[in-house]
């Protein structure tokens, strides 16, 4: 399923990192125009979108539940005009623990994003094992954490991504992502994270495999 935000609603954590990506993207660079960045101090501690695109997060938990901000005096004011736009229906979300899961987020994705934080934390103590029962194990202990999943068993957009994303940073596998047919299908979230992903697999293919990537000539 996908994200059940408005198009009048605002997240500061998807305006700043994804605004981040943009400018340091490898592949289509100068196409798509960043959004309008948010500075860091109205942003959550430990949002997950954070950790989806930050490959330096290194925080021990992740947040997803957010809130309205009632307050506009704790708005920014660069976006504060925009929200005037459409004054009765726009919305400036905050991350906070005790808000709802805007993205309505499933078992699926957190189960993976679990992975994903083990991964951020330790690239060497996730392993990743092909299962048709999605399932996170972890043992904090001995720093051990195993993800059971397949990508045709995982039910939602995010969490197929996030396996694609694993998969290739710890094995090296780029075989399993067709892009010519995108998995994403308009949600905010899972069509941003698509493009990091698409990023991530260039990059590897320029590093390791440049043989296979088409070079399309200038004409």
């Amino acid at each position: 399923m996908t994200t059940i935000l408005t198009s009048y609603s605002l997240v500061p954590e998807i305006q700043h990192w994804y605004n981040r990506f943009i400018i340091n993207s490898k592949i289509n660079k100068y196409r798509v125009p960043p959004p309008v960045d948010i500075p860091q101090e109205y942003l959550g501690d430990n949002a997950f979108i954070d950790m989806l695109f930050n490959d330096q997060y290194n925080k021990s938990t992740y947040e997803y539940n957010y809130i309205i901000e009632t307050d506009p005096l704790s708005i920014p004011r660069v976006v504060a005009t925009r929200l005037q736009v459409y004054p009765g229906s726009s919305k400036y979300m905050v991350l906070d623990s005790s808000g709802s899961n805007i993205f309505n987020l499933q078992p699926d994705d957190f189960s993976t994003l679990d992975a994903l934080l083990a991964y951020r934390n330790d690239s060497t103590s996730l392993t990743v094992i092909d299962s048709t029962s999605i399932n996170f194990i972890s043992d904090s202990s001995a720093g051990i954490y195993i993800l059971y999943a397949n990508i045709d068993a995982l039910t939602t957009e995010l969490s197929k991504m996030i396996y694609l994303y694993l998969t290739l940073k710890i094995y090296g596998e780029f075989q399993r992502y067709n892009n010519e047919q995108l998995i994403s299908t308009g949600g905010l979230l899972e069509t941003c994270y698509e493009s990091y992903l698409i990023d991530q697999y260039f990059c590897f293919m320029v590093q390791n495999k440049p043989g296979l990537i088409y070079d399309c000539p200038i004409t």
